[in-house]
């Protein structure tokens, strides 16, 4: 898309999927809780409860889906004039996406508290090249944005598809191997009630992390021009690629704290493993950057563009910080740990409200940005060290 669309209309898309990745935050706490709880039934060997757990959340999401795409069609001329969108087209389109990603993370959350990485490696990957081959394709046939939004909402549809058949497979094949050795019913309401308990610092954190690394794009959308938001859209495509790398640590990592976590083992170590991978994979992107933030600039857009040198290092650096403490704060919740609820809430705040009044040049909202970014992770650091200690205090007296 950066390629074939000019920087200007490249900004538009740019901030449409910060709009959208923002409204789904209550979708990606479903995939988290579902994987949080579905593997602590795996566990236990509770099949039984899956299924009524499973059912109940595709009815809710399905429902705050459309409810979403009500929203969002009623709004849509409030949407279109803040982020300087002409198209209530463009704005329809991110209401359907939304739908479909609501209800996508239930069967992908499954599948992910199953340990399925397979099959979860292979809709992501349907997901992703759906949205190549058809964004491809349509901006080839000239629909511009339109086209980068519609091959978006195929790729949603069909993965929910996808995801909701292998998924209902893999019930069916378990129900056939456990017949007659559980008697749990399926509507089992204390799990569906004490999931809805732990939406809350999942739904905190996942909304302030979306926020930290996605209000700065809007809000440069809204105070800069066209052209320089496309910039600085172009800068942050780089920065993403670094942030999304570290992305299959956090799916593998999740569900085994979880599992280990509800089997009263210690996580740490894979904690530690996890950060070192995704430490490396950033501080490679980062030297990168700073080596050749032209040739890389030119391998992603075909065009060099000066203006975007500067903001791509500090990109680089900012979402370094950042995907490290995405993967301390998966740690903490599949650990139930709620005490860096407080830090992050504050930093989000913070940094919105410093980049509301500090916006003078792009360099300056993304050194506010830098600076969350890296007190966040060593307060995260800092939590993370403290609750093993604890722990390994509590192991020594229990010995004794």
């Amino acid at each position: 898309m950066v390629r074939s669309l000019p920087p200007a209309d490249y900004g538009q898309l740019n901030t449409l999927m910060a709009v959208f990745m923002l409204i789904t935050v209550p979708a990606n706490t479903v995939q988290t809780t579902v994987t949080k709880y579905v593997s602590s039934f795996q566990a236990q060997s509770q099949h039984a409860r899956v299924n009524g757990f499973l059912r109940h959340f595709l009815l809710m999401t399905a429902i705050v889906g459309f409810s979403f795409f009500i929203l969002i069609a009623l709004g849509r001329s409030f949407l279109s004039s803040f982020l300087q969108i002409s198209s209530h087209g463009l704005i329809l389109l991110t209401g359907i996406i939304l739908f479909f990603a609501m209800v996508t993370p239930v069967p992908l959350g499954g599948l992910q508290g199953l340990q399925k990485f397979g099959l979860l490696a292979f809709n992501l990957f349907i997901n992703g090249g759906l949205k190549l081959a058809l964004g491809v394709l349509f901006i080839f046939w000239g629909w511009g944005v339109l086209g980068a939004m519609a091959a978006i909402a195929f790729a949603y549809g069909i993965t929910t598809f996808i995801s909701l058949l292998l998924l209902w497979f893999i019930r069916k094949s378990q129900r056939m191997g456990t017949h007659g050795m559980e008697n749990l019913r399926e509507d089992d309401s204390s799990s569906i009630s004490e999931a809805y308990q732990y939406f809350f610092p999942v739904g905190i954190t996942l909304l302030c992390f979306m926020a930290l690394t996605q209000i700065d794009l809007i809000l440069v959308k809204h105070f800069f021009t066209p052209i320089e938001a496309g910039y600085y859209s172009i800068a942050q495509m780089v920065g993403k690629v670094i942030l999304f790398l570290p992305l299959p640590v956090v799916m593998v990592m999740f569900p085994k704290v979880s599992l280990m976590d509800a089997q009263g083992e210690k996580t740490f170590t894979i904690l530690l493993q996890s950060l070192i991978i995704a430490g490396f994979l950033g501080a490679l992107g980062m030297i990168l950057c700073h080596l050749f933030p032209s040739s890389i600039i030119r391998i992603l857009t075909g065009t060099v563009y000066p203006e975007c040198f500067p903001l791509v290092k500090l990109f680089s650096i900012n979402m370094t910080f950042f995907s490290l403490t995405f993967i301390l704060l998966y740690y903490h919740l599949a650990t139930q740990k709620r005490r860096f609820i407080y830090p992050l809430l504050s930093a989000t705040l913070i940094q919105i409200g410093a980049i509301v009044l500090f916006h003078q040049t792009m360099l300056q909202v993304l050194s506010i940005v830098a600076v969350t970014a890296f007190l966040l992770f060593g307060i995260n650091v800092y939590l993370a060290i403290k609750g093993d200690k604890l722990l390994f205090k509590a192991d020594v007296s229990d010995r004794k």
